[in-house]
């Protein structure tokens, strides 16, 4: 929703301080791409379906699903794979995966 409403600071919020970023990525510097991305003109509409969530203990999780994403120059569906830990009570994401 965050992501759709272009709540940028929200959106990342989403991520957890050591997350993984794509190419090993600076941190600072992915968040500046996402930013840029995110604040293009134009809608965003992002859904997905199919959720599966398997365990991986009490605090790490693996969501699989598809993800519908939309926006005024691309629209495209993928399977994505997120890993996610908890810390203080949030679900925060470590990693992703777009692809099988």
């Amino acid at each position: 929703a965050a992501w759709s409403k272009k709540d940028v600071t929200a959106y990342l919020a989403f991520y957890a301080k050591d997350f993984a970023t794509p190419g090993n990525t600076k941190r600072p510097d992915w968040e500046v791409q996402r930013k840029n991305r995110i604040n293009k003109p134009g809608a965003i509409q992002v859904s997905f379906e199919n959720l599966r969530i398997s365990s991986e203990g009490s605090d790490r999780v693996v969501a699989k699903f598809r993800q519908h994403y939309r926006s005024a120059s691309i629209k495209t569906s993928s399977n994505k794979v997120l890993g996610l830990v908890r810390r203080n009570g949030q679900w925060l994401i470590q990693h992703e995966r777009v692809g099988n």
